[in-house]
């Protein structure tokens, strides 16, 4: 009797390993997805594998290299170089780099953003949930990025974002020195008096007291969605604001 409870337990044993390596072959091949190698991180959101390919990972961004807590997302990845894991590759962006989802098992892409090491960026509307509520939770503990600056509620912002404008109000009696960006990679370098309201334009012009123009050629907050981020020297977060999610 023990021996035929013995032998259907190995058997189903032995069944239920079959159907899930059944499972994971069909869903990789359903994904697209392909074993590769990392070979070199570039950033924290950007990697080279060992067959030369570059990849700019989906639905995120990472602070630039050399930038104040850059290498939060970057030392992440690094655990991962000469490691085999698996990839999904949607296309090619800007500059020939391969536009992929990383898995690890885990998806990686999404643990940078639930570790509060990166931001969303230019979500697939089919992720887009999932992205925005694992972003809320890192940004409601203070995690990574969203850790917040002691300078954190000194700023009241109200952006136009039609007319390409922001207007700052520095509430604190301290001078500070800013970092302004979107979701996007460029950053610009600003200051602000102790009690000062000044006007922050996208294009170009002369700045003034109370005007200040970041001399772009384009705009830099879209319509429909976009954040805004504002940060001190060390990186850390004073304000923060998003629309259209």
């Amino acid at each position: 009797m023990e021996k035929s409870y013995a032998f259907l337990f190995a058997f189903m044993i032995t069944g239920l390993i079959a159907s899930n390596v059944f499972l994971i072959n069909t869903l990789s091949e359903k994904r697209n997805l392909e074993s590769v190698q990392i070979s070199r991180v570039l950033d924290g959101d950007t990697l080279e594998l060992t067959d030369g390919r570059i990849l700019r990972l989906l639905n995120i961004n990472s602070p630039e290299k050399n930038q104040p807590l850059s290498e939060l997302a970057t030392n992440f990845l690094k655990h991962f170089q000469n490691q085999t894991i698996q990839v999904e590759i949607s296309g090619t962006g800007r500059y020939g780099r391969y536009l992929a989802r990383l898995y690890s098992p885990d998806y990686l892409n999404l643990e940078l953003v639930k570790k509060g090491f990166v931001h969303k960026y230019l979500v697939d509307d089919s992720e887009l949930n999932v992205f925005s509520k694992e972003e809320e939770k890192s940004r409601e503990k203070g995690l990574g990025i969203w850790n917040k600056s002691k300078y954190y509620g000194c700023l009241d912002v109200e952006i136009n974002k039609k007319e390409e404008f922001l207007i700052i109000n520095n509430k604190c009696n301290l001078n500070l020195s800013l970092f302004l960006k979107d979701e996007s990679t460029k950053t610009y370098n600003i200051k602000i008096n102790e009690k000062e309201k000044i006007t922050v334009f996208s294009r170009q012009g002369e700045n003034s007291k109370s005007r200040l123009y970041l001399q772009s050629k384009r705009n830099i907050w879209n319509d429909d969605k976009d954040s805004i981020f504002i940060r001190d020297s060390n990186g850390y977060l004073i304000y923060y604001d998003s629309y259209g999610y």
